[in-house]
C-alpha cells in the first residue's frame, strides 16, 4: 500500500511550484489564479491550492480578491516608485543609526553575513542566483540596519524589503545588461558599516536601493515582462 503524502507536504510542493512559476514570468503580475484550472494543472486539491496561497499572500507575491480568489502580485511603475522612495529614505536612515549606536555584536553579525553573501555570490557566479543568494542578501540587508536600536525602523526597514522582492527577482536578468557588480556594492556597505562612515554608507545604501528601480522602470513603462523577456533571450 503507496502510503500518500500528507496535506502539509503537499501544500508545500504547492507553494514551491507556484512560487517558482511566479518567480520565472509563467504566473504574471495581475494574473487570475483559478482554482479549478490550477487544480487540473498542479494535480491537487482547492484546500491545497488555498493553504499555498496564504503563504504566498504573506510574502506579497499573491493578492487575495474579495469573492474572487487570489491573483498574482501586480507589479506597477507607481508601486516601485513609492516603495523605493520609502526605502531610500527610511533603510540608509537605520543603517547610519546603526554605525552610531551598533556595537561590537552589531559589526559581527554585519562580517557574518556578509560572508555568508559572498559564499552565495561565488556560488551564482555561473548560473541564475537561487533562493539561497536571496535569503543571504536578505540577511545582510537585516544586519546593517539591526544596530540601529529601533524595532519600529528595523521592523518597516523588513518590511519595505519584502514588498520589493519580486522586483528586485525579476532585476536579476538586467544585472549584466547595465553592467552591475552587486557583489563590490555589498562589500562597499560592509566596508562603510565597518569603519563606521555614516555619510558614505548612507549614500551607498542609497544608490543601492535606487540602482534596481532605474533598470526596471523602462520595461515596466513599456509593459514587458523582464523575467519573460529573459526567458525569451535564452
Amino acid at each position: 500500500m503507496v502510503k500518500r503524502a500528507g496535506s502539509g507536504t503537499r501544500a508545500t510542493e504547492a507553494y514551491e511550484r507556484l512560487r517558482r512559476d511566479i518567480f520565472t514570468g509563467r504566473l504574471t503580475p495581475g494574473q487570475r489564479l483559478k482554482f479549478p484550472v490550477l487544480c487540473a494543472e498542479y494535480e491537487t486539491s482547492p484546500s491545497v491550492l488555498r493553504e499555498a496561497f496564504t503563504k504566498l499572500a504573506g510574502e506579497r507575491l499573491v493578492t487575495p480578491q474579495p469573492h474572487q480568489g487570489y491573483t498574482v502580485a501586480s507589479l506597477s511603475v507607481a508601486e516601485l516608485t513609492d516603495v523605493t522612495a520609502a526605502r531610500v529614505e527610511l533603510e540608509p536612515l537605520a543603517f547610519g543609526l546603526s554605525m552610531t549606536a551598533g556595537g561590537d555584536q552589531w559589526e559581527a553579525d554585519v562580517v557574518a553575513a556578509h560572508h555568508l553573501l559572498s559564499l552565495r555570490e561565488r556560488e551564482a557566479s555561473d548560473g541564475a542566483r537561487g533562493d539561497e543568494w536571496y535569503f543571504a542578501h536578505e540577511a545582510f540587508h537585516a544586519a546593517l540596519v539591526s544596530g540601529c536600536g529601533n524595532r519600529r525602523l528595523i521592523a518597516m526597514a523588513r518590511d519595505l524589503r519584502a514588498e520589493t522582492e519580486l522586483y528586485r527577482r525579476w532585476a536579476a536578468p538586467l544585472l549584466a545588461e547595465h553592467d552591475r557588480d552587486p557583489a563590490a556594492e555589498h562589500q562597499a556597505l560592509a566596508d562603510a558599516a565597518l569603519a563606521r562612515d555614516r555619510e558614505t554608507g548612507e549614500k551607498l545604501l542609497r544608490d543601492h536601493i535606487a540602482f534596481t528601480t532605474r533598470m526596471l522602470l523602462p520595461q515596466l513603462s513599456s509593459g514587458d515582462n523582464p523575467a519573460a523577456a529573459s526567458a525569451d533571450r535564452a
